[in-house]
């Protein structure tokens, strides 16, 4: 009786199941990205051919990428990320209206399976390759080859493994980027410590400093991701105490971090592509000078991020509150906003509320992520600290949409059983 009442308890405590789930995910997910892809030697040779190391591992590293060693799960997350945005922007024109949920998930996965093949080609160009023959056959691009293979498969492994956790487990993709921007946060903190060799006062001040900063970002993150603009809405033939407390909430940060997530990774695919067009044009001037300054680190890298983030902030606003769902919804319930008529103008109020609240997120963006990249340009070592701030106010933000989640999942307790 006693063990049927356990296997009761635990059939019915959805939130540990979910946790479990959760943490074997994240263990498939430790193991896969230290599982070496077997076709390149591993030395440093690669290493010492990219003079921005430190700076592409930060920006994969919002994608659970690293190119530190190259592993099964070296890329990523982002190309499926890259494929999302770029997605948006077909449905934006509405060139897929009329094309079913499952056509839209194969065409968006082929889109990312395109987008892997080009990073994976980029990745590939400077590094060497282990000797081995296929059914007799020897060849350096048969080890490339291979290469590229086994590192879009790690990409659509980590899709898969993010798909599994949002049915069974908690953040679904987020968790993957959660687990790896911390690990990554920790590894770049040590080396920035250990190659700047601070030592006594100058090592405490820099890390009294960095802790101060985290907070402050954190604080910020918190009072962000709860700050709201609430509109009210009233029903039409409901009138009681608790009709005049409804309201339509619009966050401050409409777009949330994911200008900083969807930015970073977007900043890689001008690196990549650069890098294959060198291989063909060795001696160009203009690729020459754009694969030396499309970093974080230089100027034009810097604006070019800056810039990116905006559109990425605006962009983000308008899909997380589509003005035009938003007023179908509330006219389909029988809601509506006091003195404005269902419908268009409601759609307009919408529009111009939304506007307001993406520009004062865009404008918050650029103070936390690109203020200091201009200030900072040409300092490796500083943008890398910058990175690591912003990562820090990343992992915070999506840490509160699980805790989000999980407050969901333990609401229905509050309530007892009808039967």
């Amino acid at each position: 009786m006693n063990v049927n009442f356990k296997r009761l308890k635990w059939k019915n405590n959805t939130l540990l199941q979910r946790m479990l789930w959760t943490l074997f995910f994240i263990i498939v997910y430790l193991i896969g990205r230290d599982v070496p892809v077997f076709t390149v030697p591993l030395n440093e040779s690669f290493l010492e051919t990219s003079a921005t190391t430190t700076l592409l591992n930060q920006l994969l590293s919002v994608s659970g990428g690293q190119i530190s060693t190259i592993t099964l799960f070296s890329l990523g997350l982002s190309p499926w990320m890259s494929s999302m945005i770029l997605w948006r922007f077909v449905s934006v024109f509405g060139l897929m209206k009329n094309v079913t949920a499952t056509k839209v998930n194969r065409n968006q996965l082929l889109l990312a399976l395109g987008i892997a093949g080009i990073q994976s080609y980029g990745l590939t160009m400077s590094m060497s390759f282990s000797e081995f023959a296929f059914w007799g056959i020897q060849s350096p691009f048969l080890g490339r080859l291979v290469t590229m293979l086994l590192l879009v498969a790690g990409t659509f492994s980590l899709i898969w493994l993010g798909n599994a956790n949002g049915r069974r487990g908690l953040g679904g993709m987020m968790i993957i980027i959660i687990t790896n921007m911390i690990l990554a946060f920790i590894t770049n903190l040590m080396t920035y410590f250990s190659t700047g060799q601070f030592m006594g006062e100058d090592l405490a001040i820099r890390i009294g400093a960095l802790i101060i900063v985290l907070f402050i970002l954190i604080m910020l993150a918190v009072i962000t991701f709860r700050a709201e603009l609430r509109i009210p809405i009233f029903r039409v033939g409901i009138n009681t105490a608790y009709s005049n407390k409804s309201y339509l909430p619009i966050r401050i940060l409409p777009a949330g971090s994911m200008p900083f997530m969807y930015g970073m990774t977007l900043m890689m695919l001008p690196v990549y592509i650069i890098s294959i067009f060198l291989k063909f044009f060795p001696d160009e001037p203009h690729l020459l000078y754009l694969y030396q300054n499309i970093g974080l680190s230089q100027l034009l890298g810097a604006l070019f991020y800056i810039i990116l983030l905006y559109l990425l902030s605006v962009g983000f606003a308008y899909y997380n509150y589509d003005p035009y769902e938003l007023a179908k919804g509330l006219r389909q319930n029988g809601e509506y906003i006091e003195d404005i008529v269902p419908g268009r103008d409601t759609q307009k109020f919408l529009s111009q509320k939304i506007f307001i609240m993406s520009q004062i997120g865009a404008v918050y963006v650029f103070l936390v992520g690109g203020l200091p990249l201009l200030i900072l340009a040409g300092q490796d070592q500083s943008v890398s600290i910058v990175l690591l701030i912003n990562n820090g106010f990343i992992v915070a933000t999506l840490m509160l949409t699980i805790i989000e989640q999980i407050n969901t999942l333990r609401m229905w307790k509050q309530y007892k059983d009808l039967i």
